[in-house]
């Protein structure tokens, strides 16, 4: 019997490249912020420090790169690291946005990208189901 090798779902290869994106983008906006004077508003309004806001999307561009790593790698805590995430994000985001539909946006894009992580195809990519860490024996 020969031995076949699964393919990623093309879903996962692009929500894995997104977060490869949209990380760089955030990189580049984050080290720019200081001269764009409406980003510099919504941080004063944000009541935080620049370097504050600048380490966050630092702290949340190495944990999306994390995810998208494991994503391609097929392991299931990339996909419940993404979600943990997404809701800290959230919560921290609440408190600190002076834009709360922001945060609407950004519910439904952790809400559209969780369905696929946590789906049938997803499941098989990972060898796992629900929230489960490690791979299925």
């Amino acid at each position: 019997m020969e031995n076949q090798v699964q393919k990623r779902p093309l879903s996962l290869t692009i929500i894995a490249w997104l977060l490869i994106v949209l990380s760089a983008l955030a990189l580049i906006g984050t080290f720019t912020m200081r001269s764009n004077p409406q980003m510099v508003k919504m941080v004063e309004q944000m009541h935080i420090s620049m370097a504050v806001e600048q380490a966050w999307t630092v702290v949340g561009v190495v944990i999306n790169l994390i995810v998208a790593y494991g994503i391609f790698k097929g392991q299931p805590w990339s996909r419940v690291l993404y979600v943990v995430w997404g809701i800290i994000g959230l919560i921290v985001g609440f408190f600190l946005t002076p834009q709360k539909a922001l945060l609407v946006v950004s519910l439904i894009i952790l809400i559209v990208l969780s369905i696929f992580l946590f789906g049938e195809k997803a499941n098989d990519w990972f060898s796992a189901r629900g929230f489960m860490l490690k791979r299925e024996d």
